[in-house]
């Protein structure tokens, strides 16, 4: 779990932070990009750190997914309203909540080999 909750205060920090220095891909959107990786990462992380094995426990990972995308909003809202550098952006939202649910549904894809370990 260590590395859940490091992942999800790398991700707050580079939330509230200008980062406008830091260097750019040269692809359209690069922004959404950013976004979806960094939280397919942290809600796989999140649902591999909580999993238990030979437990029913579907409630448990939609809960935790769903905990990610209110963290995400949460995270747009602030932007939006604490920090100079950054702007609330809905379609950030839309790019986080999109990689919850991808993330969500490949980890139920692959979870089977969690369960054999």
């Amino acid at each position: 779990m260590p590395a859940a909750i490091l992942c999800t205060a790398s991700i707050l920090v580079l939330s509230i932070s200008d980062i406008s220095s830091l260097p750019k891909l040269q692809i359209s959107y690069e922004d959404k990009f950013y976004h979806f990786v960094a939280y397919f990462v942290l809600n796989s992380i999140w649902l591999i750190a909580l999993f238990k094995k030979n437990e029913y426990q579907l409630k448990k990972l939609l809960s935790i997914s769903f905990s990610i995308i209110v963290f995400g909003i949460i995270i747009e809202v602030i932007q939006g309203s604490v920090t100079d550098s950054r702007a609330f952006d809905i379609f950030d939202i839309l790019a986080n909540s999109i990689a919850v649910v991808v993330s969500f549904f490949c980890f139920m894809l692959v979870k089977k080999s969690f369960l054999k370990k």
